[in-house]
């Protein structure tokens, strides 16, 4: 394996792929590395959260143009595979990640808007 950076595609949990993000980030760093890197992308909107209460989701979800504006839940992805802060990139992704995919799902805490919103749908 070499020590190019892996661009991952990241997609915040209930938004659509047109809004999905790309990081960069070299194998032998950690998901936690990457949490921060996440993090740092979408300033302004993190703000009001710190890096490790953020929930990262190792996933394969192919993006589809005619789908680019429906809504991808985490709930909804097979098999989704929560990383650990200590988890090696370069074990998370054995090969360079395949393209036109969504990797990572960043799952934010939650928060007493979330729930009354969610309280509300229901």
């Amino acid at each position: 394996m070499t020590n190019n950076p892996f661009t991952l595609f990241c997609l915040v949990d209930g938004e659509a792929t047109s809004n999905a993000f790309p990081v960069d980030i070299e194998p032998n760093k950690t998901a936690a590395h990457l949490r921060d890197l996440i993090k740092t992308k979408k300033t302004p909107r993190f703000d009001d959260v710190t890096a490790d209460e953020l929930t990262l989701w190792r996933v394969s979800h192919p993006v589809i143009a005619a789908n680019k504006h429906n809504p991808v839940l985490l709930s909804a992805i097979d098999d989704p595979i929560e990383l650990d802060p200590t988890d090696d990139i370069a074990d998370v992704f054995a090969e360079a990640p395949p393209k036109k995919t969504i990797h990572i799902i960043v799952q934010r805490p939650p928060s007493d808007r979330a729930s009354e919103i969610e309280f509300v749908q229901h």
